[in-house]
């Protein structure tokens, strides 16, 4: 009894597919390469087990072929598709490749299409200004809804741990606090003292000039008091702290660590957030403080070495600056460390994959909280100022 039908469904990738074979006629275990005037014909079972063995002389002989006959293919896999793309090739890209069967034409087609080059990408057509600032637009809206949804959870969260304090891990404050505050000591005295010298000498100058130099220490410590101490202290904290939260919380984020505490019910925002925001809130004002104190000691060496006594220059300060101005200056300070804390632990969470998402995180934390400082220090100077502070 002849052979069926050939089949209609095409065979699996890389599988190899056997042609049915002419009436009373056993199939050929070998294949063959035959060159017939103009006609390469092939034959047989062309295998991976077999198509090493004819592959250089198929290609010697498919020089100058006009056509190339497959009727006598009997089996056929990948790699004997690849063998006769090749000697397409060797003929010509014009040489057609005639009288498959089906099964064979359908491996034959999917190699074809496996060995096509990948089509290149459509060249970017260039956004014109509007749509580039349309685009940009729509990019900060993002950008503000993300870090309006920070602000929402973040709020909630500080209302949940006030109704229930048992999910406040005291442990994590405590070891942010020594973080962010008294490790930071040395580096705020250090920079507080460089800042009242340097004030005291640039406020002598002009001050000399009417003889009104007595009063450099009324001026240094509002200066400090009010607007510099924080200022300084919140930058510092904004280098220090505001990038190691957001490294921390980043590589985190990158590991898939966050992720995992979602999984496993954990709130992020309580676990790992909370504890910095507090510890921020607590430990600027501490922050700011000592940087006061440091640059009025700067500030009054400068002026006894200027021939002023030190109780003079006490006396001076404590006439000219208030209660008023170091509490308003710590309130400040509160609300900066806050505002950084939060900066750092939102660029951390938001983090992306990849080596560059640690570092790009830590970046737009250091940035996002200078220039958040610089805006809120704008606005509380319009506030004091309608106070009349």
């Amino acid at each position: 009894m002849g052979p069926g039908p050939a089949p209609d469904a095409a065979p699996e990738p890389g599988g190899a597919v056997e042609a049915p074979a002419p009436a009373g006629q056993e199939p050929s275990a070998s294949p063959g390469v035959e060159r017939d005037g103009e006609v390469l014909r092939l034959s047989g079972r062309l295998t991976s087990m077999t198509a090493g063995e004819v592959w250089r002389p198929a290609l010697k002989e498919a020089h100058g072929a006009r056509r190339i006959d497959l009727s006598g293919l009997e089996m056929l896999d990948t790699s004997g598709a690849a063998l006769v793309i090749a000697a397409a090739r060797a003929a010509g890209e014009d040489v057609p490749v005639e009288g498959a069967s089906r099964p064979v034409a359908a491996v034959l087609e999917r190699s074809r299409a496996a060995d096509r080059p990948p089509a290149a990408p459509p060249a970017g057509r260039r956004l014109g200004v509007i749509s580039a600032l349309g685009a940009w637009g729509v990019g900060r809206a993002d950008a503000a809804r993300e870090a309006t949804t920070f602000m929402g959870e973040a709020s909630a969260t500080f209302v949940n741990a006030a109704r229930r304090p048992r999910d406040l891990r005291i442990a994590d404050v405590l070891r942010h606090l020594d973080e962010v505050g008294t490790r930071a000591f040395g580096l705020v005295i250090l920079l507080g003292v460089l800042i009242g010298v340097i004030l005291a000498f640039q406020s002598a100058i002009p001050m000399r000039q009417y003889g009104a130099d007595i009063f450099v220490p009324r001026l240094v410590g509002i200066s400090l008091l009010r607007e510099l101490g924080p200022l300084l202290a919140a930058v510092i904290l904004a280098g220090r702290t505001g990038s190691a939260f957001a490294a921390e919380l980043g590589t985190m984020t990158v590991n898939e660590e966050v992720s995992a505490l979602r999984i496993m019910g954990i709130d992020p925002m309580v676990l790992l957030v909370l504890p910095r925001l507090i510890a921020a809130t607590l430990a600027m004002p501490v922050l700011a403080l000592l940087m006061d104190l440091a640059g009025l000691v700067g500030m009054s060496v400068v002026m006894m070495a200027t021939g002023f006594p030190l109780q003079l220059v006490i006396n001076q300060v404590h006439a000219g600056v208030a209660l008023g101005d170091l509490l308003g200056g710590l309130g400040k300070a509160a609300v900066f460390g806050l505002v950084i804390a939060g900066i750092g632990c939102r660029a951390g969470l938001a983090a992306g994959s990849g080596p560059r998402a640690v570092g790009d995180a830590a970046t737009s934390a250091v940035v996002g909280g200078i220039v958040a400082l610089v805006v809120l220090d704008g606005i509380f100077a319009v506030l004091f100022y309608r106070l009349g502070w």
